[in-house]
């Protein structure tokens, strides 16, 4: 096998001193270098040599100088790919980006790694492990990701992290070593329905004890019914679902957790998402329900009035949030 081989394959290989790894090196620096003396008025010329250097691309990407890579060819990205100033990406092995991934200044990619032994390192052999970004992901700046590593749908990497291993979808993660801080909120799949209904039943039942069992029992078809129709976003954790929140416009009809992760920030975490896409939330709460009336008032919810539900006969409050006001 060449050394180019060894290369793609992840075996152990000569990085230093193969003449034709070397030369492709210095013709890919070559085309860095030509990228990264453009004027940033000159898109066009920008644009035909990223698609140059890299190995694959779609239509609408926007890389910004200076940027440096070992090959080029290994790198693949998807539509709507934006890389700011200063990234590095040593692609010995594959590098590949999915749709809507942005990348904040000073980020590297490094598929590179070398033996632990002096003596093998010395001889200029090192491994290469592909590096794989999901869609819709979202990289802060001065983040650093390791060999072999994958970054899953829908995260965010906070600024600064160091990623030595693999971080799921729809999550929130930094730190050195980088590690899952918490969930994200993502749309509700018609998959989730099952687990979405036994949360509500639970937690209804749970968290309305004045209220009979036999109420959220019998209303729990329609509900169903209705959720898929809905505007619901959930969390999970692990492909399970932990929790949701269900929107009619502006109004909550409720947030729903999983009796063994409440406490653990994921109500905060729906409600929030809510309130990034709405600039007023109004909800119901019932007076005897304390625990959630306090969650909803210590989130900048405010009481509006109070009225009875005319199918418990229970007093309920209509609370309200408006961006502007908590601002």
């Amino acid at each position: 096998m060449t050394e180019k081989e060894k290369m793609l394959a992840g075996m152990i290989y000569d990085a230093n001193y193969d003449k034709n790894l070397i030369q492709e090196r210095l013709k890919c620096k070559d085309l860095c270098y030509e990228f990264n003396q453009l004027r940033p008025s000159q898109i066009k010329e920008q644009t035909q040599l990223i698609r140059e250097i890299f190995g694959k691309t779609k239509e609408s990407f926007y890389v910004l100088s200076p940027f440096w890579c070992d090959y080029g060819y290994n790198i693949e990205i998807g539509e709507n790919f934006f890389m700011n100033h200063n990234c590095v990406i040593l692609d010995c092995a594959k590098v590949t980006f999915g749709d809507n991934v942005f990348i904040a200044p000073d980020c590297g990619f490094y598929t590179a790694g070398h033996p632990m032994d002096a003596e093998r390192r010395n001889q200029g052999l090192e491994y290469a492990r592909p590096i794989t970004v999901g869609d819709n992901v979202w990289i802060g700046g001065g983040v650093h990701v390791m060999p072999g590593v994958t970054i899953g749908n829908d995260t965010v990497i906070a600024g600064g992290s160091i990623v030595t291993r693999d971080i799921p979808d729809h999550v929130l993660a930094g730190g050195n070593p980088c590690r899952v801080i918490r969930p994200l909120a993502q749309k509700f799949s018609e998959d989730d329905l099952d687990q979405v209904m036994a949360i509500w039943l639970q937690a209804n039942m749970q968290a309305h004890e004045f209220i009979s069992a036999d109420y959220w029992e019998s209303n729990a078809k329609a509900v169903r019914q209705m959720i898929p129709a809905s505007e619901v976003y959930v969390c999970k954790e692990n492909q399970q679902v932990t929790g949701f929140i269900g929107l009619t416009d502006d109004y909550i009809a409720g947030i729903f957790v999983d009796a063994a992760k409440r406490s653990q920030g994921i109500g905060k975490v729906l409600l929030n998402h809510a309130k990034q896409m709405k600039k007023r939330l109004t909800l119901h709460v019932y007076q005897k329900n304390e625990k959630a009336l306090h969650f909803y008032l210590r989130e900048g919810f405010q009481i509006g009035y109070e009225q009875t539900d005319e199918n418990t006969g229970e007093i309920e409050l209509l609370m309200v949030w408006e961006e502007n006001r908590e601002k």
